[in-house]
């Protein structure tokens, strides 16, 4: 297979998880907000955004799609020192964020990818990386249990210990240090990770996606129709300011497409339209609040006995 093929053959894997995603979660929005755009830029590579913004029933959604490649793969793209760094590089994937209306529903967020550089024409080096979080803004101790059996489940084909070790890398990659507390209640995040065959690392991903659109749409049904109050919609977006600050301090997947030149509408579309900061609002919390802080300066292990 010739390297142009492969990098076919791959991306167009990747389109398929993202139009999987896209037509699952479409269903809750009026159609006339939702934008579908198919996007080309000059010396980077393709692509296919579908936003909505000022939904009805989500405040900010985006699924994207991208197939890019460069003269040279910034650090960030793994966050450490690589023998790939500086190297000809292909990158595709596909990164998911919800921020839907109701505070009942948790924001989400999905991200799977490959990478791959090159060396004298031929690969030097491939991996595959992602994984998936929730942040709730009232917590519902069954949906956290439920998200995170659904991710070890995806695990199994990778190893026993393949959950518990991405469990313990999303609880530490999503922490925010400024705050001393983490985004959302984890789920798994990985990267660097190697299979004998790329078809393996493309289940892999299809598995780990597939797991984020079952259980989300399930927690979506659960609260879609729960009323809330104007107090939960004002922490909601309180809450959403430590979303933005992660993102665009230590997110690294924002940090590469930075520092690659990405398409910045695509880079962004993860942040939320509504957004508030208030000045010691934390410090006066109600016991639902508080129980939700508990779990966001403590990690919690969902599964009993991992």
């Amino acid at each position: 297979m010739s390297i142009l093929d492969r990098q076919n053959t791959i991306s167009s894997a990747f389109k398929n998880i993202h139009k999987d995603i896209s037509d699952s979660l479409k269903v809750y929005e009026d159609l006339s907000n939702i934008q579908d755009d198919n996007w080309e830029k000059n010396d980077l590579g393709y692509g296919n955004s579908v936003v909505i913004d000022d939904g009805n029933f989500f405040d900010k959604a985006g699924i994207n799609f991208s197939s890019i490649s460069g003269k040279s793969l910034p650090e960030s793209s793994v966050g450490s020192k690589s023998n790939s760094n500086g190297l000809p590089f292909f990158a595709t994937g596909v990164s998911v964020v919800f921020h839907p209306k109701n505070p009942h529903i948790p924001t989400a967020h999905l991200n799977v990818r490959y990478f791959c550089t090159y060396k004298k024409n031929k690969v030097f080096e491939e991996w595959f990386g992602g994984g998936f979080d929730l942040t709730p803004y009232i917590l519902d101790e069954e949906d956290c249990k439920k998200w995170h059996e659904g991710a070890q489940a995806a695990c199994e084909m990778v190893g026993t210990n393949f959950y518990k070790e991405s469990k313990k890398n999303c609880d530490e990659y999503f922490y925010i240090p400024h705050r001393k507390e983490h985004r959302g209640i984890g789920g798994i995040f990985y990267e660097k990770t190697k299979f004998d065959q790329f078809n393996e690392g493309l289940l892999f991903s299809r598995k780990v996606s597939e797991s984020f659109t079952q259980n989300y749409i399930e927690i979506v049904d659960k609260h879609k129709n729960k009323h809330y109050t104007n107090d939960e919609k004002k922490f909601q977006r309180f809450r959403r300011g430590r979303y933005v600050e992660f993102n665009l301090t230590y997110d690294r997947g924002t940090l590469f497409g930075l520092q690659s030149g990405g398409r910045i509408e695509s880079i962004l579309m993860s942040l939320p339209n509504e957004v508030e900061w208030h000045y010691k609002f934390d410090e006066k919390l109600t016991e639902a609040q508080q129980k939700l802080y508990n779990v966001l300066k403590i990690p919690r292990n969902w599964i009993d006995g991992v």
